[in-house]
């Protein structure tokens, strides 16, 4: 008895939302409608072409400007966007995602560093496994996500472990796989001690233009002597290379 009550219970509701939802939106008042839409008020406004269309008294009008609610001078806006460089330049600025904790470590790895070596100051390996915290890794246990964005003790970490790992990196680019052409690989300085444009592309991953290579030299130039100053030339581009600089 009490299945038969609740089944016609469910018929009587199915039929009826049915027939509910065939029926026409009555939002306004006959006149506020024939006002504000224009149908024809002996027709059903559902058969009314048009019948809820918007019109000019009821369209919100957005603003066509980048400003806060007030038309900007195009000029303006162009000299904005010259100021903050071409198109791949702002979006690099604005989305720039802060480089993975495994993902360094990969790289690292892929330019012949140890991450198993032990040393005293501590080695570039050692400096990524203390670092966890601090580069962001994501915590399991607490449940935490691996955040996404840069943080200054971050970005100052990642330097450290660059200039950690650059006597490594130095010593092992000439025989690096992606850096080979033909079999060779390049070495990272020349017999003057000047960058090699070669080895630059191959740590940033694009060809090195005239800025890359004089910020290299001059790095090397201006450091207290020229071995500190290679490992600091080289932990430069390294770390601009991975924090969008």
């Amino acid at each position: 008895m009490k299945r038969a009550i609740l089944t016609s219970l469910a018929v009587t509701v199915l039929f009826g939302t049915a027939s509910c939802a065939g029926q026409a939106p009555d939002d306004l008042s006959p006149d506020a409608r024939h006002k504000t839409f224009q149908e024809d008020p002996t027709k059903d406004p559902v058969q009314t072409p048009g019948a809820y269309a918007g019109g000019e008294t009821n369209t919100f009008d957005h603003i066509a400007d980048l400003g806060a609610g007030v038309a900007r001078d195009p000029f303006d806006i162009l000299a904005q966007r010259q100021e903050e460089g071409p198109p791949e330049v702002r979006t690099r600025l604005h989305s720039c995602q802060k480089l993975q904790y495994g993902t360094l470590r990969n790289i690292l790895v892929s330019l012949g560093v140890d991450m198993e070596k032990k040393s005293t100051p501590p080695s570039a390996g050692e400096l990524w496994k203390g670092a966890a915290g601090a580069l962001g890794a994501a915590n399991y246990d607490a449940r935490v996500g691996e955040t996404i964005l840069w943080s200054s003790a971050g970005a100052a970490k990642l330097f450290d472990i660059f200039v950690q790992a650059a006597p490594e990196i130095i010593a092992a680019l000439p025989s690096v796989e992606q850096c080979k052409v033909d079999g060779t690989g390049p070495a990272m300085f020349d017999a003057q001690n000047s960058c090699n444009p070669d080895a630059i592309s191959c740590l940033i991953g694009r060809p090195a233009m005239s800025e890359h290579i004089a910020i290299c030299n001059g790095v090397v130039k201006s450091a207290s002597d020229i071995e500190a100053g290679k490992k600091i030339a080289v932990a430069t581009i390294l770390s601009a290379a991975h924090s969008c600089e």
